[in-house]
């Protein structure tokens, strides 16, 4: 999913929110992820490089590729969701583009992984944003 138009790949690089996990968040990490804990206690993905971002390039899991969207459930319903963890995507001026792209381009590639991987759908955090209900 090439997010180039609304996110630049040097300002998610250097950010790096989606490949740190508290201890208590590690059940979401995606399949075939490896993790290590970092001397703060935070585990990080161990295909994170420090001035690159991920290098798996296009061979990251459907989760990561789609971050920070996912998709949740609430009841019977799918929820495609904004994750609040990252900061350039989540600002104001953003929103009407953020939208429109999640809808096109990634509402489309995620329902479809996620009927697939029901398993791995988590309940719906309120501290995340709803863009689209299914």
């Amino acid at each position: 999913m090439d997010f180039a138009h609304i996110l630049k790949h040097e300002t998610c690089a250097k950010c790096k929110n989606c490949c740190i996990f508290k201890k208590e968040s590690l059940v979401y990490v995606p399949k075939g992820i490896e993790v290590k804990e970092q001397s703060d206690g935070m585990f990080a993905c161990v295909y994170r490089c420090e001035n690159a971002g991920c290098t798996l390039g296009k061979d990251k899991p459907t989760e990561c590729a789609a971050w920070p969207f996912s998709v949740s459930k609430r009841g019977k319903e799918l929820l495609l969701v904004l994750e609040h963890s990252c900061p350039e995507l989540n600002k104001e001026e953003k929103t009407e583009r953020v939208k429109k792209f999640a809808l096109e381009i990634i509402a489309p590639a995620l329902l479809e992984y996620s009927k697939r991987n029901s398993d791995t759908l988590r309940e719906y955090d309120e501290k995340n944003e709803v863009i689209a209900v299914f």
